[in-house]
């Protein structure tokens, strides 16, 4: 088993221990179950952002790749419903990417 070692300010470091005492002191018990919650909820963000994105692509029949290759090109204007859409891809692609970092 491999050590972490934090510098925490001391008021940081006694919440901490006492989130672990939680947890019945066990500080992988704990950790794990942190990282696990904070997975779950990403994923459940992308789901959601994926709904919004569906809506898009059926309205538009097309791609949200393809229209933010074509957002980012100037092929749309600004209106807000595009800069709507591009930023919900955004923000889908980036939890994806983060997600997929923090699984593997």
């Amino acid at each position: 088993m491999e050590s972490v070692v934090l510098d925490l300010q001391e008021h940081i470091a006694k919440k901490l221990n006492s989130y672990v005492e939680l947890f019945g002191g066990s500080s992988n018990l704990f950790f794990g179950d942190f990282f696990a919650y904070h997975i779950r909820r990403i994923k459940r963000d992308i789901s959601r952002l994926q709904k919004e994105l569906n809506k898009f692509e059926k309205k538009y029949n097309l791609s949200s790749q393809i229209f933010y290759e074509k957002f980012n090109n100037n092929e749309f204007g600004d209106e807000k419903e595009f800069l709507l859409w591009a930023g919900i891809f955004e923000l889908q692609t980036e939890r994806t990417f983060f997600t997929k970092n923090l699984i593997s």
